[in-house]
């Protein structure tokens, strides 16, 4: 097997990859596969749907079904060159990928199952891994400009190196793919920006341990001298916080790239968005004005979707427009010219699920088929407004296939792990599964398996805060809203296991889905709650987006977790969780743990100086000490949650204090009081 050997020449990316043909223009300087990772101590919380309209099971193969292709490129021209196609073991997959007869509104379903191509050359793809989807990020490469082919393969391959061959306008280049280097490889976990897109927090895992990157490259150029490197042998992850000289181009391709000492490389390709953190809502109320400013009240920033079309179309108007930017409101729009400077563009909700709509093949063979018309939409969306990111909403149908099968389409993945329906479905289907849904480790699962799968993106997680009224909610049970216990726990849930945004669905108190918007009194204090969640979650959000999940030594008393965040080398979040919880068709009961002490070991490129807590009502001081690199943290009484921060930056905690004196101080007192949020 031949390993791609990497070299830099000044400070353009050549190639010094395995290649068997090449034009003058494009060159690819790294291919990399990466495996799905299995999780399968989250098995016993995958049931499927369909199978209950199909009388069978679905049942994946695998914990981890498939695998991601990157090929790095780089034009080296003087014009802009075009990707047209790709072929995989010299099959191309416009041929390979065959369209399907039925289709999802105009959307139609792509696969290797239904191509008109020989039996012979389905059999070399299916070798291959079997292509699901593939894109070219960006689709037309600038001159000296840089890109890369993602290909989605739905299984393992079965051969030890696989060939890719890019086809530009009137020439091609082509490289061979090992299949087994990643064992050994470094890989980008996280890779974010700040909200000004001047600096950049990366993170990187290593399989053989931390050690320091020798060199750090962006777009090509040598970047180290501007970089701030954390090492620890403790964990296996490297934080590198990059300090640009001037501000990147909102939604710009990127390329970063770090090599270590024993000639390993990571190599990564990304879009620079950055915002505060997203606190979003679904939805519409009676009168829009005054539902955005009930939710500006509750600490919403965002509108995301699903409502009517006065609310949805509200930036439209000028006067509408600049109401909004009054209460720091931006909205999600479904296609370009709904929405005046939106925040997203929403790429379609639960393509997952839809694919099972698509009946050309057996139902357990559905899944991805719509892959390759999402990658099409998402070209023309990116034409029609370059500088907006696009979000994908992944359902729960083929977990846990369905979200390895398509975080990385989008620029923004996205979940929705609702709790509320999988209890529900306990109780009216599946008694015997309760067991697995106690508590919200529902949640904890998908975002955790969606994170791994999107990695180095940012993840968005949509919570249920409705009661089902339909078919499951009659009979002997009657559904019932989540309650502010559940939500609390989910928030934190999704939050310990990398998501960077968090968004509620739904607002709005008709259908199927009654949301919280309701005069029930269920329903009121869930909206309470999780409006004290958001002034939570925006005043930490300056340190959560740009943090990534890491594992360090903590230890915790019985039936209290821990989890961990790193921002950068300057802070780590605690995300402090009671386990002591049951929840069940009549609400939420928990034991509140008493005299909660929680010790960690501080990785070596944290010189903590200062710990505390960050709460709706702002932030509070924690007692804590240390020797050596351990640090004793003293948090009392736990209810439900905690975040703590620990930093090296003695003057943190007053920038966030004063942030949420100036947002979110005025909220939180008049959603204590009872007081008419307008």
């Amino acid at each position: 097997m031949k390993l791609i050997n990497i070299f830099f020449l000044t400070s353009s990316l050549l190639l010094a990859a395995v290649t068997s043909a090449h034009c003058d223009e494009l060159k690819v300087f790294a291919a990399h596969y990466y495996p799905d990772t299995p999780f399968p101590e989250f098995r016993n919380l995958w049931h499927e749907g369909f199978a209950l309209a199909q009388g069978q099971e679905y049942t994946p193969d695998t914990d981890a079904a498939g695998g991601y292709i990157f090929v790095h490129l780089q034009n080296l021209g003087t014009a802009a060159v075009t990707i047209v196609d790709v072929t995989v073991e010299g099959i191309k997959l416009s041929e390979g990928l065959g369209r399907t007869n039925d289709a999802n509104g105009e959307l139609y379903g792509h696969s290797v199952a239904v191509s008109k191509i020989p039996d012979s050359a389905k059999q070399k793809l299916r070798d291959a891994g079997e292509p699901v989807w593939w894109k070219a990020e960006p689709r037309i490469v600038p001159p000296k400009g840089l890109g890369q082919i993602v290909i989605r393969l739905r299984r393992p391959p079965k051969i030890e190196t696989v060939k890719i061959q890019i086809l530009a306008q009137s020439s091609n280049v082509s490289c061979s793919v090992p299949m087994f280097a990643w064992k050994h490889n470094p890989r980008f976990s996280g890779v974010y920006f700040t909200p000004q897109l001047d600096t950049i927090y990366a993170y990187i895992t290593r399989p053989r341990g931390a050690v320091k990157p020798n060199r750090i490259f962006l777009d090509g150029k040598d970047i180290t001298a501007l970089s701030i490197i954390g090492v620890d042998p403790g964990t296996d992850t490297i934080p590198v916080v990059i300090r640009l000289p001037k501000q990147l181009d909102l939604m710009s391709y990127h390329c970063l790239r770090v090599t270590f000492p024993d000639a390993t490389t990571a190599t990564t390709g990304i879009r620079a968005w950055g915002h505060e953190l997203v606190y979003g809502i679904w939805g519409s109320g009676s009168d829009p004005y005054t539902a955005y400013k009930d939710w500006a009240a509750h600490n919403f920033n965002v509108r995301m979707g699903h409502g009517d079309k006065r609310t949805m179309e509200l930036s439209l108007d000028p006067s509408g427009f600049e109401f909004l930017k009054s209460l720091g409101f931006r909205n999600m729009a479904t296609w370009f010219g709904n929405a005046r400077n939106p925040i997203f563009y929403f790429l379609l909700d639960e393509p997952d699920a839809q694919d099972y709509g698509i009946d050309d093949l057996p139902p357990n063979e559905r899944l991805g088929l719509l892959g390759q018309a999402l990658v099409e939409k998402a070209d023309e969306l990116r034409r029609l407004d370059p500088k907006t990111p696009i979000l994908l909403n992944v359902d729960a149908t083929y977990k846990p296939e369905n979200w390895f099968t398509y975080h990385q389409l989008a620029d923004i993945p996205c979940i929705d792990p609702y709790y509320q329906g999988e209890l529900d479905m306990v109780y009216t289907k599946r008694p015997g599964r309760y067991q697995a849904f106690t508590k919200p480790t529902y949640v904890y699962a998908a975002t955790t398996i969606s994170q791994s799968a999107c990695q180095p993106k940012p993840l968005h997680v949509i919570l249920c805060s409705t009661r089902y009224n339909n078919e499951i909610s009659k009979g002997d049970y009657k559904g019932r809203y989540p309650t502010p216990e559940e939500k609390r726990l989910e928030v934190y849930y999704a939050i310990g296991a990398g998501a960077k945004g968090i968004s509620y669905w739904w607002f709005t108190a008709s259908g199927e889905c009654y949301g919280m918007g309701s005069d029930e009194p269920e329903a009121k204090a869930l909206y309470k709650e999780v409006g004290l969640l958001g002034a939570e979650l925006r005043t930490a959000g300056p340190v959560i987006t740009l943090s990534q999940p890491i594992k360090l030594d903590i230890k915790t008393p019985r039936l209290v977790s821990a989890r961990c965040l790193a921002r950068g080398t300057d802070a780590l979040v605690l995300v402090v969780t009671n386990d002591n919880v049951l929840c069940d068709r009549l609400g939420t009961v928990y034991k509140p743990a008493e005299k909660v002490n929680v010790t960690l070991q501080a990785p070596t490129w944290l010189d903590v100086v200062d710990a505390f807590e960050i709460r709706f009502d702002g932030t509070r001081g924690v007692t804590w000490k240390r020797q050596g690199r351990s640090v004793e943290l003293e948090l009392g009484t736990l209810q439900l949650t905690k975040l703590v921060i620990l930093t090296s930056d003695r003057h943190l905690r007053q920038a966030l204090q004063a942030l949420y004196d100036k947002k979110f101080a005025a909220h939180v007192q008049a959603l204590k009081s009872g007081a008419s949020a307008n």
